[in-house]
């Protein structure tokens, strides 16, 4: 799936989209869109966590598969991980370790930004794991943050969000999807 949209960016996190790459009309997660490496890649390019100059160089790296392969384990790990915090469950000991693992190995190569002071990942230091190593970053910093408490999962299928909303808030992922379909169901029943 290489073509991305802005109905596919719906949780108000790149960590969280990324987890919804893969997901269904239900809460079964079998629809997988990250399919081939240049759907990764087109992926991270929409989502703004790599340039159009690495995205170019990633689309060349000879380890897509191995790659690819690395970033679904971590979707996966990842996901097991934040559906145990928004359940009130404790995550897996595999799983934990997954995400230490993987967070530690972005912090390696990271930098502190002079300009932003913050860390970044330049492509030079990740390689064919730059997608991997940003969005892991990426969670470690929102992993402690206040919108951790705000993330809901989509009453109909598995696709996480932050919900910013006051009172009671989203309870889908999407009302041109999930939402739709919800009150089509309500009104065939009635």
């Amino acid at each position: 799936m290489s073509n991305w949209t802005d109905s596919d960016f719906v949780a108000n996190d790149v960590v969280l989209d990324f987890l919804n790459t893969v997901g269904d009309h239900d809460k079964a997660r079998v629809q997988e869109k990250l399919i081939t490496w240049d759907d990764a890649v087109g992926w991270a390019r929409y989502a703004g966590l790599v340039s159009e100059m690495e995205a170019s160089g990633l689309a060349l790296v000879a380890s897509q598969q191995k790659s690819l392969v690395r970033l679904w384990e971590f979707r996966e790990a990842t996901f097991r991980l934040v559906r145990s915090i928004t359940l009130g469950a404790e995550a897996g000991a595999a799983t934990l370790k997954h995400i230490e693992n993987s967070v530690q190995k972005a912090v390696l190569v990271s930098r502190l930004s002079n300009t932003a002071l913050a860390w970044e990942i330049p492509a030079a230091n990740a390689g064919a794991d730059l997608i991997y190593h940003r969005l892991a970053l990426h969670l470690f910093g929102f992993l402690g943050s206040p919108d951790m408490s705000r993330i809901k999962e989509c009453r109909r299928c598995s696709w996480l969000f932050i919900d910013r909303g006051r009172g009671k808030g989203r309870t889908w992922c999407k009302m041109a999807g999930c939402g739709n379909r919800a009150k089509a169901e309500r009104f065939r029943a009635a």
